[in-house]
C-alpha cells in the first residue's frame, strides 16, 4: 500500500513536472490553454537560442541547452520541461513551471512556507516519504522556499519563488538521481524575474 501510495505520488509530482537552450518569455496572466506561435530571436549568449512561446506564466526564466519542452504534458499555466532525448521515457527526470496565487504578502512570507509545510505533511502522512525545507533567495533576491521529498521511487524538489499575494512553483521530479537535473531546475530558478507589475 505505501509502495502504491510513493508511486502515486511521484506520478502525481510527474504531472504537477524543460527547453533546449531558451529565455522563457511570458505575458500576464491569460484565460487560454492553446498554444500560441513562438517567435524567433537572436540572442549572443550560448546557453539561450529561441524564445518560449507564451504562457500564462507572468515572467521569464532560462532553460538550459539540452533541456526541451514535454509538449504532451505542458499546458498555457504549466510548462514541463525534459532532458532531450527523454521526451518518451516512461518516468523521464522533469522540471514543471507553473504560478499560483496565496493570501499572504512578501512581508507575511514565512506564514505561506508554514502554510505549504502543513499541506506537504498531510500529503506525506502514511507514506515513507522524508521530508526537508530550507529557505534563501535566488540570484535575483526573491524569497525562495525549497522542500525536498525524498521516496523510493524519487526526489522531488519545490522551488517556491515568492512574491505579493503570489508564486512561482519550480519542481523538479528526479527519477534516476541525475545531478544534470538538479542544476538546469537551480538555473531555472536563479534565473527567473517576475514581469513587472502593471
Amino acid at each position: 500500500m505505501k509502495k502504491e501510495m510513493a508511486a502515486a505520488l511521484a506520478t502525481m509530482l510527474l504531472l504537477a513536472g524543460c527547453s533546449g537552450g531558451e529565455t522563457a518569455q511570458t505575458k500576464e496572466m491569460v484565460n487560454s490553454s492553446d498554444s500560441s506561435s513562438v517567435s524567433k530571436e537572436e540572442t549572443n549568449q550560448t546557453d539561450i537560442s529561441e524564445p518560449e512561446q507564451e504562457t500564462a506564466i507572468p515572467g521569464n526564466y532560462t532553460v538550459p541547452n539540452g533541456w526541451v519542452k514535454a509538449e504532451k504534458y505542458s499546458s498555457a499555466d504549466m510548462v514541463f520541461y525534459v532532458e532531450e532525448g527523454h521526451e518518451e521515457d516512461e518516468l523521464p527526470d522533469n522540471i514543471s513551471i507553473n504560478v499560483g496565487i496565496n493570501r499572504y504578502s512578501s512581508e507575511d512570507h514565512t506564514k505561506f512556507k508554514d502554510a505549504i509545510m502543513q499541506q506537504l505533511l498531510m500529503q506525506l502522512n502514511g507514506t515513507d516519504a522524508q521530508l526537508e525545507g530550507s529557505a534563501g533567495s535566488t540570484e535575483q533576491g526573491y524569497v525562495l522556499y525549497t522542500f525536498t521529498i525524498a521516496d523510493d521511487s524519487a526526489v522531488t524538489k519545490q522551488y517556491y519563488i515568492v512574491k505579493d499575494y503570489g508564486f512561482c512553483l519550480v519542481q523538479l521530479t528526479n527519477f534516476t538521481g541525475s545531478d544534470s537535473a538538479s542544476q538546469a531546475a537551480q538555473t531555472i530558478v536563479d534565473s527567473f524575474v517576475w514581469n513587472a507589475e502593471e
